[in-house]
């Protein structure tokens, strides 16, 4: 079996996921304001911190080349983020970054951050690198439609705008990179069903979150 069958088996419908998206239907017909922008802003960053700790695990947990030369990659990419947070988004919204860290989670990011959590402790190589491939493909064609409107949207800061289109592109590594993890996997005796069951949970976990920062209050 080749390792793109694993991909196709997501069955990921991006489409769907933007239509579904309510964050981005609310950018498009009311606007989205300071404190959906904050929201946003917090909600990353906690979730920021689950995705650090559990990519460093993974790289310790499978320091062979191909799938820790992946998962260094990932999160290099995510703590590049975290750069563009504290140094331009936070501080457009008024927003401390120490004082984040000791904000509550809204509970749809609480349940995203304990399951990526759960990937780093238990998955297989190959089973994380796919759920990290889908993470990024929903994530960036995302943030990539979401920068056009607010681009677009009156009084939006444009470190806003700047932190989403910095995601715009899925990069390479991630969404080709994968395929060579799938396989160092399989070659291990990574068990076939184990390589999708993370990351179709994937999905349903991002629309959650992005619903609970769409939510006023």
């Amino acid at each position: 079996m080749p390792a793109t069958e694993f991909i196709e088996r997501v069955g990921l419908n991006v489409s769907d996921h933007l239509s579904a998206n309510e964050f981005l239907s609310l950018a498009r017909e009311k606007g989205i304001g300071k404190e959906h922008l904050q929201r946003f802003a917090l909600a990353e960053f906690q979730s920021q911190e689950a995705e650090f700790t559990a990519y460093g695990l993974l790289l310790s947990r499978f320091p062979h080349e191909v799938p820790g030369g992946f998962f260094s990659f990932v999160g290099h990419e995510l703590m590049k983020a975290r750069h563009r947070m504290v140094s331009g988004l936070a501080p457009a919204l008024g927003m401390s970054p120490d004082e984040m860290r000791r904000m509550p989670r809204l509970e749809p990011v609480r349940r995203f951050t304990e399951f990526i959590s759960w990937v780093a402790l238990h998955a297989g190589a190959g089973e994380a690198a796919l759920l990290a491939r889908t993470d990024f493909t929903l994530w960036c064609n995302t943030c990539a439609v979401l920068a056009d409107v607010l681009r677009e949207a009156q009084d939006t800061p444009v470190e806003a705008v700047a932190y989403i289109d910095a995601y715009r592109e899925n990069p390479p590594e991630v969404a080709d990179g994968v395929l060579q993890v799938i396989e160092y996997g399989r070659a291990q005796h990574e068990p076939d069903e184990w390589i999708t069951r993370s990351a179709v949970r994937m999905e349903p976990a991002l629309r959650a979150w992005w619903r609970a920062v769409a939510t006023s209050g």
